[in-house]
């Protein structure tokens, strides 16, 4: 049985002679179960954007190597790595149906994968070829939303690839966005310290939040779409009420930009990760922190929550995906 751990040549016998009782099993144990994984390493530069799966078992990541990558979340192996672009992955999303990914990349261009095959169904491309740094499905899955350094959202049909609308107001690139639970609306968040919340089918400005001194990195929205949540280079972490527009709250506590924020689905907790390469949960009622989750040793670009709210995904500058266990605020460790 221990052959296939590549040590047949070792005397098992005169070895498990010398050990007595529990030692001898401790030992098979640990020779016999997989190995502890901390990280999903694959990618070799940094690694600024990841998504859960629409059932939580899977995610995908994108990095400046150029690449995006396919994880099985409970063994933390790569399934897959998805070339194409010619410069870094700034974004990433999953399909509604989990079997699609789209990325979005500093090379103007968005692609849309077949997961299980790898092949390339769709590129959308920018006509000014201006880096993208933002993507998002619409809730029914019928357009993608992207923004960019030219300070333009598009919102593009994903069945044809044809640009269907493009929307201008930001005075700076756009950096981030989020599509609202109802499908009718779109947030987006910019180096010019704003938000801006648009209606989608006429491309009308709804509301403008200003409150970040400086770039606005991320931004979040509840499930039922009230509460907004953004994070900048101010160091802060912004609760907003979507329909008043409304500041609620500001959280303190990181040392340097805030790269990302997400709220979990029951809207009670947030995470924010960033520049000091700390993850922070979040009571978003109370704006406490509720626990601090280290292990990435360079900024953090990335962090979700799963589907379910059980887990975070972060990503970093380390090179490295990471999964969380909400509860107990310990990294998961996955045996591959």
């Amino acid at each position: 049985m221990l052959a296939r751990f590549g040590m047949a040549a070792v005397d098992w016998e005169m070895i498990m002679g010398r050990l007595r009782g529990a030692a001898a099993v401790l030992l098979l144990v640990m020779l016999a179960a997989p190995a502890a994984v901390p990280a999903m390493k694959g990618h070799v530069s940094i690694v600024n954007s990841v998504a859960f799966s629409p059932d939580g078992s899977q995610a995908v990541s994108g990095s400046w190597d150029w690449t995006m990558r396919l994880w099985d979340l409970r063994t933390g192996a790569e399934v897959r790595m998805y070339k194409g672009h010619h410069l870094s992955v700034n974004a990433v999303a999953f399909g509604r149906d989990g079997k699609t990914a789209v990325t979005a990349s500093a090379d103007g261009t968005l692609k849309l994968w077949e997961l299980a095959s790898g092949k390339v169904l769709r590129v959308f491309r920018t006509e000014n070829k201006g880096m993208i740094t933002s993507v998002a499905f619409s809730t029914d899955g019928k357009w993608l939303l992207s923004g960019g350094i030219d300070r333009t959202l598009r919102v593009w049909d994903v069945k044809t690839g044809k640009l269907v609308r493009r929307v201008n107001g930001h005075k700076r690139p756009i950096t981030d966005l989020v599509v609202a639970p109802d499908g009718r609306t779109a947030v987006t968040a910019s180096i010019d310290g704003s938000l801006r919340l648009w209606e989608l089918k006429s491309g009308q400005q709804l509301k403008a939040f200003h409150g970040h001194t400086l770039s606005v990195n991320a931004v979040a929205l509840s499930r039922d779409g009230r509460i907004m949540v953004s994070g900048g280079v101010d160091k802060t972490v912004r609760i907003w009420d979507v329909r008043s527009g409304a500041e609620l709250r500001v959280l303190r506590g990181h040392d340097g930009f805030v790269a990302a924020v997400d709220l979990s689905p029951s809207g009670k907790l947030l995470v924010s990760a960033g520049r000091d390469g700390i993850i922070r949960l979040w009571n978003a009622e109370t704006g406490r922190i509720v626990s601090v989750l280290k292990g990435h040793d360079k900024p953090v670009w990335d962090a979700k929550f799963s589907p379910d709210g059980t887990r975070i995904l972060s990503a970093g500058a380390d090179e490295l995906v990471r999964q969380w266990d909400v509860a107990s605020g310990k990294e998961i460790k996955t045996g591959r």
